[in-house]
Parts: C-alpha cells; structure tokens; sequence
C-alpha cells in the first residue's frame, strides 16, 4: 500500500524539525555565552514560539568584543549544521530601532 504525505504533514514535520533545531543551536549559544561573558538575544518566531515551516533563526550577538568573531562563526556553523536558515546581527552594530522592537519578546541566553 502507498502511503502519501500531505503538505500539511510535511510542513508539520519540518516545523518540528525547526524547532529542535533551534533547541539544539540555542543550548550551544548558552554555554559559549557562559564561557565568555556574553549573551545571544534570540528574537523573532523562535523567541515567541511561533516557529513554522520556513522559520529562520533571529540572534542578536552581544559578547565581549574579542569574542564576536567566535561567536558569530559558532552560530553561523551551529544553524548551518542543523539545516536552520540563520539571521545573526551584531549588537555592537544592531540599530537602536532593531533592538527597542525586539525588546518586548527576546530571549537573552544564557
């Protein structure tokens, strides 16, 4: 018997997928950000939980630094690794307009 998957299905799947993923790459940013006195400040759908089938991953870097060049190829290895469309910014260089709208909804790890 062939057995067919939905669209829906499919993207039910691979939102469930996302979501792992950006639990997975966000365990990661956690401990890098202990390690050198930093923060990742997640935003966007992950960071209220409305992840879907074509969401990316939002993460504002705020670490010390002669750590931002580390941090920013562990996040851009850690989402290329999980197959998780990635939009990572500077803080140093975020614009004060970015970060007031995400003020309400981030998540700052660790």
């Amino acid at each position: 018997m062939v057995q067919f998957v939905t669209v829906s299905e499919r993207k039910a799947r691979e939102t469930a997928r996302r979501r792992r993923a950006a639990d997975a790459v966000m365990a990661e940013l956690r401990g890098f950000a202990e390690r050198c006195g930093g923060h990742f400040i997640v935003f966007g759908s992950v960071a209220r939980q409305l992840m879907s089938f074509d969401s990316d991953f939002d993460v504002i870097i705020d670490v010390p630094r002669e750590h931002e060049l580390a941090a920013v190829e562990l996040a851009e290895d850690l989402c290329r690794r999980h197959e998780l469309p990635a939009d990572i910014h500077l803080k140093s260089q975020a614009s004060e307009r970015l970060l007031a709208r995400i003020a309400d909804h981030a998540v700052t790890l660790p």
